[in-house]
């Protein structure tokens, strides 16, 4: 059994006491971290907007408050990272970037949806590429940060992965069991052709599912975990924060 968590949509910012929609961003990390210690995960993925303003000291922090927590780090941007700035810091720390890898028996497949100056998410064909290498022998966990579907909050649904008829022609007929993403701040938990889709909440602040503008819930769960066994049997849910 191989226990993954993924943590998402963490803003942290330049200046460690700085707030994201009033909630302290470093305060909650730290507080989802250490609950996620007690779950020894084998591998963690940060499914993007880890930083609010795609700042060094923002992803240097996160790297010293993961410290330990599992020894398989992995990483993908959202849309308010700088990709190169990620990269710098967490390269050296030992986190892997794919775009596939072979973690307990399975292809965990980390696809970039996001672009510069834009919010809402796009996959061309160089980025949808590492799709085309799956072993159809081997199940497949992929993580997007933007959501392929509908949620059904417009104040997000607008800055969706745009072409996820793309992403969805792709996973046709592959073993991709479930399609893991972040950007929406609430829970989620779909299906479709087949596929699981899963949202992992935000570390920091979250909003009431279905609404036309953010509004702030407090009692959410703030992480998502999987386990994964080899014959390609898996289960996920919700980290909570007490």
């Amino acid at each position: 059994m191989f226990r993954l968590v993924q943590l998402s949509d963490c803003h942290l910012s330049r200046d460690s006491a700085a707030t994201y929609r009033g909630e302290d961003a470093d305060g909650w990390l730290a507080r989802v971290v250490e609950v996620c210690r007690g779950l020894e995960p084998d591998g963690v993925i940060l499914s993007g907007d880890v930083a609010e303003d795609g700042s060094v000291e923002a992803y240097q922090r996160v790297v010293e408050k993961l410290d330990g927590l599992a020894e398989r780090m992995a990483w993908l941007p959202g849309n308010h990272d700088e990709r190169s700035v990620m990269s710098e810091v967490f390269e050296p720390a030992g986190y892997q970037a794919g775009p596939v890898l072979d973690w307990g028996g399975w292809q965990i497949v980390l696809l970039d949806s996001a672009w510069p100056g834009r919010p809402e998410g796009h996959l061309d064909d160089e980025r949808l590429k590492p799709l085309d290498a799956l072993d159809d022998r081997q199940p497949a966990l992929i993580f997007v940060h933007h959501q392929p579907l509908p949620v059904g909050a417009a104040w997000i649904d607008k800055l969706a992965l745009m072409n996820s008829e793309r992403l969805w022609t792709a996973l046709k007929d592959s073993s991709a069991r479930a399609v893991a993403f972040g950007h929406v701040h609430q829970v989620f938990e779909a299906e479709h052709d087949g596929i699981a889709c899963l949202s992992a909440p935000s570390t920091v602040a979250n909003s009431v599912a279905g609404t036309k503008k953010f509004q702030l819930r407090d009692d959410l769960p703030r992480a998502r975990w999987f386990e994964l066994s080899d014959n390609g049997r898996w289960d996920s849910g919700l980290v909570n924060v007490d």
